[in-house]
């Protein structure tokens, strides 16, 4: 997966990605039935999310693009936790 660049103020080239380590009922709470959850986290915030395969206890999440998209990915996934009650 290549990392995406953002043109900022500045006109500096940069990128930015955060990663996030969470158990499987939370990756399973924002992955979504067929994968729609996430897939609609992709499309609001404009943020490219990935989720680390395998059946271990915890995964990794990833998420890259421009700061507002991030921070815009990250609430989603925040507002999510609280929703189901994890």
């Amino acid at each position: 997966m290549e990392p995406i660049k953002v043109q900022s103020e500045g006109g500096l080239n940069v990128t930015l990605t955060i990663r996030l380590l969470m158990h499987g009922k939370e990756v399973g709470s924002i992955i979504g039935k067929k994968g729609e959850t996430v897939k609609k986290m992709r499309e609001d915030s404009g943020a490219r999310i990935n989720i680390s395969e395998g059946n271990c206890p915890e995964r990794i999440v990833t998420i890259t693009g421009p700061t507002d998209a991030i921070f815009k990915a990250f609430a989603m996934i925040a507002y999510k936790f609280e929703e189901v009650k994890l």
